[in-house]
């Protein structure tokens, strides 16, 4: 397995000094959240494109994917209405486009309040979310990249709340590039065996985020993550393992060194 860090975990100052110290610590990839690099993502030029891609490149480091795809724009929803709907979903197809392109591998879907589902029936929802996620999943397949559903708490949303729901969503849907984003912070909160989830959905599994509940820095509030660490060597995972950290605000380089450090610890020995 291989550790990449989230820059969601960096202030807002110069990416290449992020980019330096995943370096220095041995990382092998970034996830990026691209609104934290880009202000307008849907006119971003050929000599960005070109530029980013020479500074991961300058250091040794790869492009996992994205992830926080809609943050800040409450005005994209999937569940509301079909105006919303397409203009969601032209979003994400731009910003699959643009992942192919800067050669990431996949885009992980949480944006918990852009899904969720209000007063829908359950049928309506399954309609909706199999016509919207084939269309993302064929989009994907198209420029080479895989789009991952993340299963996030209740606390956060009501679409997805726990591996089973998400692997078994996967498995309906029966697309290659429609996958599956494991996290630890959301097998904390839904209390599921992670010996069974995975290996009951293991072929589903693109990508995994590590973390603490509430995107704590790991090991600082759930102590247990022994078992799922466990139960990715028994699936036999060998892609990323991505930090994904909330920043700790004057402290961003010592706790991504100690959060990598956790991680090799835990997850590697």
């Amino acid at each position: 397995m291989k550790i990449s860090v989230s820059n969601i975990a960096w202030h807002d100052g110069k990416l290449e000094n992020f980019l330096q110290l995943l370096e220095s610590e041995k990382c092998h990839g970034v996830e990026i959240a691209p609104s934290k690099i880009w202000n307008n993502l849907s006119d971003i030029k050929v000599e960005q494109i070109n530029s980013f891609n020479s500074l991961i490149k300058k250091y040794n480091l790869e492009l996992v994917g994205f992830h926080s795809l809609l943050f800040g724009m409450p005005e994209l929803k999937i569940f509301t209405d079909e105006q919303s709907r397409i203009k969601t979903k032209n979003f994400l197809f731009n910003l699959i486009e643009l992942c192919s392109k800067l050669k990431g591998n996949q885009l992980i879907f949480g944006s918990p309040k852009n899904r969720e589902t209000y007063d829908l029936s359950k049928k309506e929802v399954e309609k909706i979310s199999h016509d919207f996620f084939i269309e993302i999943a064929n989009h994907s397949k198209k420029n080479n990249v895989y789009f991952c559903i993340e299963p996030l708490g209740k606390d956060e949303t009501n679409f997805i709340n726990s591996v089973s729901e998400g692997g078994e969503f996967v498995k309906d849907l029966n697309h290659s590039n429609f996958r599956l984003l494991l996290d630890t912070k959301a097998i904390f909160f839904s209390q599921e065996n992670p010996l069974i989830v995975l290996d009951k959905y293991q072929k589903y599994i693109q990508h995994i985020h590590v973390s603490d509940q509430d995107l704590k820095e790991p090991g600082t509030i759930n102590k247990n993550h022994s078992d799922i660490a466990k139960a990715i060597k028994n699936i036999s995972y060998n892609k990323f393992l991505s930090l994904e950290m909330r920043r700790v605000s004057g402290d961003e380089v010592n706790s991504i060194k100690r959060s990598i450090k956790f991680i090799k610890t835990n997850y590697l020995n």
